[in-house]
């Protein structure tokens, strides 16, 4: 049976402790009440949680980060990414448990300092990561509660993009290329179009899947197919779609430096065609 030897009591309900030498912090309701540095913990039926980190620069980081922060706050902060870990069945990944710990964290100061950041990629992020967002959206909601602050939604879309990037198994660079690449050709066919999109509406949403989807199909190097004749009908019948989805794959093709079929340009027409529609019809 385990046993960890008490370093440090942050609060009531978390402990860093020594585990054969290895800091570990162990999460769990009062399992902190009257306990003192150098005691042992043998009752583990008190832990709810226990975080080893094995590697020394992610251990030493994390460390320094709960002890920047008052006891409430790492309490929360800490049962908040337990709840991302546990709805995505995470287990294991220091990286991800540490910087998703340092990016509550900072987004607490930036919310209780009122530096707000706006975020440009939020609608995209909503709809292009959906369960991301919505767990996010749950993590928000219970830090605002239990801390008495007021996160914006350009928050709960950083936090979504960053959660993200763990469970699509991409960077954040990359999540936010792709995002940012959404962006961009959202703000392109507004303006070549001369419409106005509705963020809220089912053509948006389904266009925001199929780009999503887009390009990760080319990330993998996976190639889309479609009937000559069509392709060639959709050209014809939708010309204005047709060039403004010629410019957003270009755009693509540049930034990504991939080389894109033109199944792709009369997929992306339709969507566009859609989204035109919609726009005529509100």
């Amino acid at each position: 049976m385990n046993t960890y030897k008490i370093s440090k009591v942050l609060n009531n309900n978390v402990l860093i402790c020594k585990d054969n030498g290895t800091e570990v912090v162990l999460v769990g309701k009062g399992i902190g009440f009257n306990k003192k540095p150098g005691t042992t913990i043998k009752d583990l039926d008190t832990v709810e949680k226990v975080f080893k980190l094995q590697n020394k620069t992610e251990q030493d980081h994390y460390l320094q980060l709960l002890d920047q922060t008052n006891e409430e706050e790492i309490r929360v902060v800490i049962e908040s990414v337990q709840i991302i870990l546990a709805h995505f069945n995470i287990e294991n990944n220091e990286s991800f448990i540490v910087s998703l710990t340092d990016h509550l964290i900072f987004a607490l100061k930036r919310v209780k300092n009122n530096q707000l950041i706006s975020n440009p990629f939020l609608s995209e992020t909503k709809y292009s990561y959906p369960e991301a967002y919505q767990i996010a959206k749950r993590v928000v909601a219970r830090l605002n509660l239990q801390l008495n602050v007021m996160f914006p939604e350009d928050e709960v879309g950083f936090i979504a993009l960053h959660i993200a990037s763990q469970i699509e198994h991409i960077s954040i660079e990359n999540t936010k290329q792709v995002t940012e690449l959404i962006n961009r050709a959202i703000r392109l066919i507004e303006h070549d179009l001369e419409i106005h999109i509705d963020k809220a509406s089912l053509q948006y949403q389904r266009y925001i899947r199929h780009m999503h989807f887009l390009l990760q199909r080319l990330k993998k190097g996976e190639r889309a197919t479609i009937e000559l004749t069509f392709e060639k009908l959709l050209k014809a019948q939708y010309p204005l779609c047709y060039n403004v989805a010629v410019k957003i794959i270009k755009m693509i093709q540049s930034q990504m430096d991939v080389e894109v079929y033109e199944a792709e340009v009369a997929y992306l027409t339709m969507h566009i065609q859609q989204l035109l529609l919609a726009s005529q019809k509100s």
